[in-house]
């Protein structure tokens, strides 16, 4: 076996699926343009008579998440809190009473040769403010800038990715995209 053979090699996030808490299933998309990801980490040292004698890192399950991407504007109401009682039929707003939601993240994603790669953020929130561009008369329609903050969930975790063609579990392959939680992805212990 050639060693690219054992190498994925993201090169596009052809889906993305948002599941708010609390709803059943989430709602796909497949118009990203950029997906960017930076998971954190924490380092601890040791020094010994001023000199580093040890140093361990260790992830943290926090981190981000940049895309630009066009969404459905019911999920983008959605994810900016922008669903507010006593306002009339199709009116939103957003400001102090806007609270961004907590939601789960997945992604379908695809090295070069369209394997595929499955990826879940249990737990993210919208962490920029509003922010939108329009270009009159320009030939490309802007897309939405988003800056989630990725959150470790019950067992730590802030990222689970697994390659299909890794991924011996049936159910949870079929499930991820829409229903992804934690407790999916474990091992079930009798």
């Amino acid at each position: 076996m050639a060693i690219t053979e054992k190498v994925f090699s993201e090169a596009e996030v052809r889906e993305i699926a948002i599941r708010v808490e609390g709803a059943e299933k989430a709602d796909r998309n497949e118009c990203v343009g950029v997906w960017e990801e930076e998971l954190s980490v924490r380092t601890v040292i040791k020094n010994c008579r001023g000199v580093l004698a040890k140093s361990r890192t260790k992830g943290t399950g926090n981190g981000t998440i940049k895309a630009s991407l066009h969404m459905a504007q019911d999920l983008f109401a959605e994810l900016y809190g922008m669903r507010q009682e006593g306002l009339k039929d199709g009116v939103i707003a957003y400001g102090t009473a806007s609270l961004h939601p907590v939601f789960c993240v997945t992604a379908r994603v695809l090295d070069e040769d369209d394997n595929e790669k499955l990826k879940a953020y249990p737990k993210c929130t919208i962490q920029k403010a509003l922010a939108r561009k329009v270009e009159n008369g320009g030939e490309e329609i802007s897309e939405i800038e988003l800056e989630l903050t990725i959150m470790p969930d019950d067992f730590g975790n802030g990222l689970y990715e697994a390659v299909v063609t890794d991924l011996t579990d049936e159910e949870l392959k079929s499930k991820w995209m829409e229903e992804f939680k934690p407790e999916m992805a474990r091992v079930v212990e009798i």
